[in-house]
């Protein structure tokens, strides 16, 4: 299903190693406590890219599992400390006048948001079911889609594709996530 696109992304200099077998799957998702979305696990299992500012799944020594899960966690953490800088989404209800009140309703939101696993960099796809699942670029609070799909996403950061021909409309959103771009 993505031999295509590794083929494509070794071409641009990306380097894999072989993919992730189903027993290493399951590991990696019972050790950050994570299910991989469809379409990110079947791009894993044909091939893992260890090229820089990708994360090696695969390699269980305790400093990259501390790295990693500190990379899960980062978008969630960095929210949660400048919630007050969080504008109220309209789709929430009505805003409580109450700013504590308020900070709390978006707390709660954001620890039910979907994980985001890291895929390159700052760049993260949502812990949703699915193959259509989108990735989004988490820059502290500047967040933006950074791909409708996992293979859109690698043409759009490898180069044949602007982030700004995305169809947005098209985007499947992310809870909370899609509320506070």
């Amino acid at each position: 299903m993505y031999k295509e696109l590794i083929s494509w992304l070794k071409q641009k200099g990306i380097k894999f190693e072989a993919g992730l077998t189903d027993n290493e799957i399951s590991k990696v998702q019972t050790i950050y406590e994570i299910l991989f979305p469809e379409s990110f696990r079947f791009f894993l299992m044909e091939g893992l890219p260890v090229s820089r500012g990708f994360y090696n799944w695969r390699n269980t020594e305790q400093t990259n599992i501390e790295f990693i899960k500190r990379m899960i966690t980062m978008p969630i953490d960095t929210i949660d400390e400048v919630v007050k800088e969080i504008c109220w989404c309209d789709d929430w209800g009505k805003e409580p006048q109450n700013a504590m009140e308020a900070e709390k309703t978006i707390r709660k939101k954001l620890h039910e948001a979907p994980k985001l696993l890291p895929v390159y960099g700052h760049r993260y796809m949502p812990m949703l079911s699915g193959v259509q699942v989108p990735v989004i670029s988490v820059h502290g609070t500047d967040i933006i889609y950074y791909g409708e799909s996992l293979s859109d996403y690698f043409y759009i950061e490898f180069g044949t594709k602007k982030q700004e021909e995305i169809d947005f409309d098209s985007i499947r959103p992310i809870p909370f996530w899609s509320d506070i771009m």
